[in-house]
């Protein structure tokens, strides 16, 4: 990503996008290719679609050779993938009972993180370049997202209060929601105005690693699952310990009957570090990925 600590990775400014690493105009880097690798490379014409950023800055509105222009591209590209990992689980579900328990459960915890945080990163992205850019998606699908209530929106807010996140762009409607110390049991909690029918209802919020804060879903009053922020523990390795793109995650249950006029209730106990933070719940019709 852009406007880091680290650096600019893809020169992206408000126009245009790429490393230009020719000869003619840029680093000079496509030069060190054997001279016919290296004059395709030199030239946009004849540079390979999934080189193009690579080696030439070029306007977002660049068509590339699939017919699309580069931010488009972009926006597809981050959609299809989402929706490709969310495939994941089901498939590896496939195999229960047919290799041992351990390995069954561990893998398909994985898949599942991995297919909420693919919608984590495809939101962060689309949405840091269609800000920069001003150029909407042709689909409509940056930042409309009909099946989401935004934290900061619900009608009640206990013990929780209104934060932005750095980078802005690491949250759904750029503002999340966490609790006022990190010590006392909080509450979001709001009505539902979906039509009668079964969803999956998926929670996102941000697991840090100085902190395992406790959270439950309710449905008028009915719990419907529990959880713990403790991902670095499940996952075996370290996450972050800032509210940005590393710690944000994604839970969901599936299957839920839900009625216009529901219910819907997150409980949490902050701990340490983590004010058990939350950014939108989902209620997903099936088949819908957001």
């Amino acid at each position: 990503m852009d406007n880091n600590p680290w650096g600019q990775w893809t020169r992206a400014d408000t126009f245009s996008i790429g490393m230009d690493r020719t000869v003619s105009n840029g680093t000079g880097y496509s030069g060190q290719y054997p001279s016919a690798i290296a004059a395709q490379y030199e030239s946009i014409s004849s540079t390979p679609d999934d080189l193009l950023l690579w080696f030439h800055h070029v306007p977002y509105t660049h068509v590339l050779k699939n017919g699309k222009t580069v931010i488009q591209h972009f926006y597809d590209a981050h959609y299809s993938g989402a929706e490709t990992a969310a495939t994941f689980p089901k498939q590896w579900s496939a195999l229960k009972g047919l290799i041992d328990d351990q390995r069954y459960k561990e893998m398909l915890f994985r898949l599942e993180y991995q297919a909420g945080h693919a919608i984590v990163w495809r939101d962060s992205i689309v949405q840091f370049y269609h800000n920069i850019s001003g150029i909407a998606d042709s689909a409509g699908r940056v930042g409309h997202h009909p099946w989401r209530i935004e934290a900061e929106d619900m009608a009640t807010l206990h013990r929780y209060k209104i934060t932005g996140v750095n980078p802005f762009q690491a949250a759904s409607g750029l503002r999340i929601v966490q609790t006022i110390d990190n010590s006392t049991a909080a509450y979001v909690e709001t009505t539902l105005d979906y039509p009668e029918g079964v969803y999956d209802i998926a929670v996102a919020y941000y697991d840090l690693y100085e902190g395992e804060a406790s959270y439950k879903l309710l449905l008028n009053g009915k719990v419907l699952g529990s959880w713990t922020g403790d991902l670095e523990n499940k996952l075996g390795y370290t996450l972050t310990r800032g509210i940005d793109g590393h710690s944000a995650t994604r839970v969901t249950f599936n299957g839920v009957s839900v009625k216009k006029g529901d219910v819907v209730r997150v409980e949490t106990i902050p701990n340490g570090r983590e004010t058990a933070p939350l950014d939108y719940i989902a209620v997903l019709p099936p088949g819908v990925v957001d």
